[in-house]
């Protein structure tokens, strides 16, 4: 598989470390253009390492170490508590930070989607785009709907109508917002429909991958709060109310009327029942299953979910009596 070319913005060592604002250790007279792997990084290419545990507290291995010392890369991109590897390097707080700002800089999504409508997508009556939104092939954006400035919706996505998307986002293939809510009510003879009229509202700068839906509100707006990242494949029930800076990894579902506080993480393949909060910063464990409301900060795991100290434990005394 062969990489992306480099970027045509090429930047010298002391340019990157000035626009990082990091302390160059070592001399190089190469420009750079790209951002590459450590292990198969090249003389004109930049590279990152991480000396300190991630993010969940795993440190990095003696054949990290070695990878790192052997690198090709030209410019290393290190925490400032990292052994000197011998390559020119740059000291910085975060690299795993500094390399997605070079990475930006060299390889920014707006120069793959430039401004505009592609002309298989379909833009209803009513519907308002930005200027300055990049519309992909075969979209859809319903009645009354309104895509903010910057935003790129990639092939395919569909917005129903009275969807309104915030400026700065990016929404990937495939992926359908304010599609009918599952509401329904049973008569004695068959499930009865409710109409679901409220439609979705996203903040600014939201990302969603692909394959991803978020329902319609049945009266009221389903919301999504500033800065949320959702990977593929995520669910979100009808009047479900989403925070700011949410994480919700692959295959995560969100039952209706849930209220997600800020900053809250929900693991690949974890879900919550309807009806019930979780905090503020709160953590859900992958696989866990939601059912009662989750206080802020606090971590959860397992079905259903509880303090994941009481699920280790749990787990603990399950293996011990299983040996028996």
């Amino acid at each position: 598989m062969t990489s992306a070319p480099p970027s045509t913005k090429t930047l010298t060592a002391d340019e990157i470390a000035s626009m990082l604002g990091g302390e160059l250790c070592g001399a190089s007279d190469a420009k750079f253009g790209q951002v590459q792997d450590i292990k198969t990084a090249q003389a004109n290419e930049v590279a990152f390492f991480k000396s300190t545990p991630n993010e969940m507290g795993q440190h990095p291995s003696e054949e990290d170490f070695v990878a790192m010392h052997d690198s090709a890369a030209g410019l290393l991109l290190v925490d400032v508590n990292c052994p000197s590897p011998p390559q020119c390097h740059i000291q910085v707080d975060n690299p795993s930070l500094a390399a997605t700002i070079m990475a930006q800089f060299w390889q920014s999504r707006r120069a793959h989607c430039k401004p505009g409508i592609h002309p298989t997508a379909v833009i209803e009556d009513g519907a308002q785009v930005a200027e300055s939104a990049y519309i992909g092939p075969n979209c859809v954006i319903g009645k009354n709907s309104t895509v903010g400035a910057d935003c790129i919706l990639h092939a395919n996505v569909v917005l129903y109508d009275n969807v309104h998307l915030g400026d700065a986002c990016v929404i990937q293939s495939n992926t359908t917002l304010g599609a009918d809510g599952f509401g329904y009510t049973w008569d004695g003879a068959q499930h009865l429909h409710m109409p679901q009229i409220g439609g979705v509202r996203i903040g600014r700068g939201v990302e969603i991958g692909a394959n991803c839906c978020i329902d319609a509100g049945t009266f009221e707006a389903t919301e999504i709060g500033d800065g949320c990242i959702f990977d593929n494949q995520v669910q979100i029930g009808h009047n479900s109310k989403i925070g700011r800076f949410v994480v919700m990894c692959g295959q995560v579902g969100i039952s209706g009327s849930a209220s997600i506080g800020d900053g809250a993480l929900f693991a690949g393949k974890s879900g919550a029942a309807g009806h019930l909060y979780v905090g503020a910063g709160a953590k859900i464990a992958a696989r866990a299953a939601v059912m009662g409301d989750v206080e802020a900060g606090q971590t959860v795991a397992g079905q259903p979910a509880v303090d994941i100290k009481l699920h280790q434990r749990m787990m603990a005394m399950m293996r011990r009596n299983a040996r028996r």
